[in-house]
C-alpha cells in the first residue's frame, strides 16, 4: 500500500500542482515516518584533447597524447524503504565501452539492496539482497535472522550466495566458469554464512563477525583452498570521556585460497585537549580484497588453438599500502579563523612479479614518501565568503626510488551561501607540480624499472560547484571544471643497444598540453 502511496507521489510531483478549474481540491497525504523515498538523477562527462607528441623514432607514427576514452554516462537511482521493504537500485548507461568499471561498458543494472524484513525489530527475519553490517558491510542473496539478546546487544545468523565482489551490475553479480578448452560453463555460485553481533551504548558502539565463503561447483584447476575464504570483522567507537574518541575497523581473512592476513584495518583516536585545539592520529592498512577462485575465473584466458594453454600475461598480486596519518585543527577568533596541519607517512612493501619464461622475477622495491599539508580557513570573509587557503608537499624517501614523485599542491577555494543558506556556489583553483626521481641507468626492455621516474608533470584545474537546496523535497548539484596537464619525459638510452658499452643520449619528449573538461550535474528529489 505505501509502495502504491510513494509512485502516486512521484506522478504528482512530475506533473505540477493541480489546475485552477478543479472542482474538487485534495489534500496532501501526511508524511509517513516509515516511508522513505529518493529519486536521484545524475549524469557526468569527462573529456580530454591534446595534439599528438612527435614520434620517438624517425619515421615513425606521432604518439597519442590525450586520452582517446570519451566518457559519459547517465545515472537514475531509486532509494525506497517502507517498514520492512528496503530498495536501492539505479541503471546506468554509458558510452565508454570497456573503459567503464563495473560492467564491461553499455548499460549497469545495478541492485544494491532489495529485501524485505518480516517480524517486529527485536526478532526479524530479512529475506533478499542485503548488507550485513556486523560482518564488514558483506553483500548476500539470502536469509538474514537478527535476536536481540539485550537492550544494547543484537545477533544475526544468515546464509545465501555471495555477489561478485566489485560487480555494479546484476548481468555481473554471477559470472560464468571459464573452461579450459575455451567454452563457459555454468554460473559460479559462491555459497556464504555466518554470525555478527552488534553492541551499542551511550558511549561506545560496534560489531564482531565471522563469515565463510565456498564454491561447491567443479571449476577446472581450482584447489580447495582457492574455492574457500574464511574471514573476521569488527568496527568499533568508543568515547571514554568528552575529550577524546576511538574508533576502529578491520577485515582479516584467516583461512581459504588468501591465506592469513589482515585484508584491511584501520584506527584511530580524536582528541579535544582544550576547546580550541583538536588532535587527530590515524594508521590504515589496506591489501587486496577477493575471492581467489573469482581472480582466477577472471584471468584464465584460454586459447583453443594452442591446446588449452593460458595465452595471457595476467596474475594476481597481493599488494598492501600501509599509511600513518597526524593532525592539528587550531580554531581562533571565536572560530571564525582556522589553521590546520597535517602530516602523512605512506609505505608499500616491494612487489615480485614472476616472469613468464621461469627464468626469474622482476621486483618493484619498497616505496616510502611522506607528506605535509597546511591549511588556513576564514569562515567569515570578504562579502560573507568562506575562503580557505590549503598547500601540500610531497617527499619520498628511502634508497631505492625509481617511481616515486616529489610534488607540490596549492588550492584556493572561496564559497558564497545563498537562499538563506540553503544554496552555495564554491569556485575552486588547483595548481601541482611534481618530478619523478628516476634512476640514472638507460631504459631498455633488460631493465624496465628504469622506465619509470623519468617524467615531470605540472597541472593545474579551475572550476564551481552549485548545491541548491530548492523547497523541502528538490536538491540540485551541478559541478563544471576545467583543467590541462603539461607532461616532460626524458630517456636514457644508449646510443648502439648492441654494444653493452655504448654511450648514453638523453633522449628528452615534450608531450604536447592536455586540456581537460569535466562536468556534473545531479537533481534529487526526496519524500518528506
Amino acid at each position: 500500500m505505501q509502495v502504491r502511496r510513494a509512485a502516486l507521489l512521484v506522478v504528482l510531483a512530475a506533473s505540477g500542482s493541480a489546475r485552477a478549474g478543479d472542482d474538487v481540491q485534495q489534500a496532501a497525504p501526511e508524511p509517513r515516518d516509515d516511508l522513505d523515498l529518493r529519486i536521484t538523477l545524475s549524469s557526468f562527462l569527462y573529456r580530454e584533447t591534446g595534439a599528438d607528441a612527435p614520434p620517438l623514432a624517425a619515421q615513425a607514427a606521432g604518439l597519442q597524447n590525450a586520452s582517446p576514452v570519451h566518457r559519459l554516462f547517465g545515472d537514475l537511482r531509486l532509494e525506497l524503504g517502507d517498514a520492512g521493504l528496503a530498495l536501492d537500485a539505479r541503471v546506468r548507461q554509458t558510452t565508454s565501452a570497456r573503459y567503464q568499471s563495473g560492467a564491461e561498458g553499455g548499460g549497469e543494472y545495478e541492485v544494491r539492496t532489495l529485501s524485505y524484513r518480516l517480524g517486529p525489530r527485536a526478532t526479524h527475519l530479512t529475506i533478499g539482497r542485503q548488507i550485513i553490517d556486523p560482518v564488514g558491510a558483506t553483500k548476500i542473496d539470502g536469509l538474514a535472522f537478527t535476536q536481540a539478546l539485550a537492550t544494547t546487544v543484537d545477533a544475526t545468523v544468515f546464509a545465501g550466495l555471495f555477489p561478485q565482489l566489485g560487480s555494479r551490475s546484476v548481468d555481473t553479480d554471477y559470472v560464468r566458469i571459464r573452461n579450459s578448452d575455451g567454452t563457459t560453463g555454468a554460473l559460479l555460485l559462491p555459497a556464504t554464512g555466518g554470525l555478527g553481533v552488534g553492541y551499542t551504548n551511550p558511549s561506545f558502539h560496534g560489531d564482531v563477525g565471522l563469515a565463510g565463503i565456498y564454491v561447491g561447483q567443479d571449476v577446472p584447476g581450482a584447489t580447495a583452498e582457492d574455492k574457500s575464504r574464511v574471514f573476521a570483522a569488527s568496527s568499533g567507537y568508543w568515547r571514554p570521556g568528552s575529550t577524546f574518541d576511538v574508533y576502529h575497523f578491520v577485515l582479516v581473512d584467516v583461512a581459504g585460497g588468501n591465506g592469513v592476513n589482515v585484508t584491511n584495518g584501520s584506527v584511530g583516536l580524536d582528541a579535544r585537549p582544550v576547546t580550541n585545539l583538536q588532535l587527530t592520529l590515524a594508521f590504515n592498512h589496506v591489501s587486496t580484497d577477493l575471492l581467489q577462485i573469482a581472480a582466477r575465473n577472471l584471468l584464465t584466458d584460454p586459447d583453443p588453438t594452442a591446446i588449452g594453454l593460458v595465452q595471457n600475461n595476467l596474475a594476481v598480486l597481493r599488494i598492501s599500502q600501509d599509511m600513518a596519518r597526524a593532525g592539528a585543527t587550531l580554531a581562533l577568533a571565536a572560530r571564525r579563523f582556522e589553521l590546520s596541519a597535517m602530516a602523512g607517512f605512506h609505505r608499500r612493501p616491494a612487489v615480485s612479479v614472476a616472469l613468464a619464461d621461469g627464468s626469474g622475477s622482476a621486483v618493484f622495491p619498497e616505496a616510502r614518501s611522506a607528506d605535509a599539508t597546511l591549511v588556513a580557513l576564514d569562515r567569515r570573509s570578504l562579502a560573507g565568503t568562506r575562503i580557505s587557503i590549503a598547500g601540500s608537499l610531497t617527499e619520498p624517501f628511502g634508497h631505492a626510488m625509481p617511481n616515486r614523485s616529489r610534488g607540490v599542491v596549492g588550492r584556493l577555494v572561496v564559497e558564497k551561501p545563498f537562499a538563506n543558506e540553503r544554496g552555495s556556489v564554491e569556485a575552486d583553483v588547483m595548481v601541482e607540480h611534481f618530478t619523478d626521481l628516476g634512476s640514472p641507468q638507460p631504459c631498455a626492455t633488460t631493465t624496465p624499472l628504469a622506465c619509470y621516474g623519468t617524467s615531470t608533470t605540472t597541472a593545474g584545474q579551475a572550476g564551481a560547484l552549485v548545491s541548491w537546496r530548492i523547497g523541502k523535497e528538490w536538491l540540485l548539484i551541478a559541478d563544471a571544471h576545467a583543467g590541462y596537464q603539461k607532461i616532460g619525459s626524458r630517456y636514457l638510452v644508449p646510443m648502439d643497444p648492441t654494444d653493452p658499452m655504448s654511450p648514453l643520449i638523453d633522449l628528452p619528449v615534450a608531450w604536447p598540453t592536455v586540456v581537460s573538461i569535466t562536468g556534473f550535474l545531479r537533481l534529487q528529489w526526496r519524500y518528506r
